[in-house]
C-alpha cells in the first residue's frame, strides 16, 4: 500500500507543523479536515463556503485524488 501525506503548509496554512498520514486515503483527508476544523477554527470562520471547497480540493489534490477537474461537489 501507498503512504499517503498531507502537511498543513501543503494546502496553505503556515505556522503549522501538522502532518496527516496513513496508508487509507479516506482515513487521511478525514485527519487533516479534523485537524483544521479543531487548530484552525478561526481561518475557517473568515472564509466563505467557496474558499472552504477550495481548501478540501487542494487536501485531496495533495493525497492524489483529484487532479482538479471537478471531483468534488461545489457547495
Amino acid at each position: 500500500m501507498k503512504m499517503r501525506m498531507v502537511k498543513c503548509s501543503d494546502v496553505g496554512i503556515s505556522n503549522c507543523n501538522f502532518i496527516a498520514l496513513g496508508n487509507d486515503i479516506d482515513e487521511v483527508e478525514e485527519n487533516m479536515l479534523a485537524h483544521i476544523e479543531s487548530e484552525h477554527k478561526d481561518l475557517l470562520g473568515s472564509m466563505s463556503e467557496y474558499e472552504i471547497h477550495l481548501l478540501k480540493h487542494r487536501i485531496s489534490t495533495f493525497l492524489g485524488r483529484s487532479c482538479g477537474c471537478g471531483h468534488l461537489e461545489m457547495p
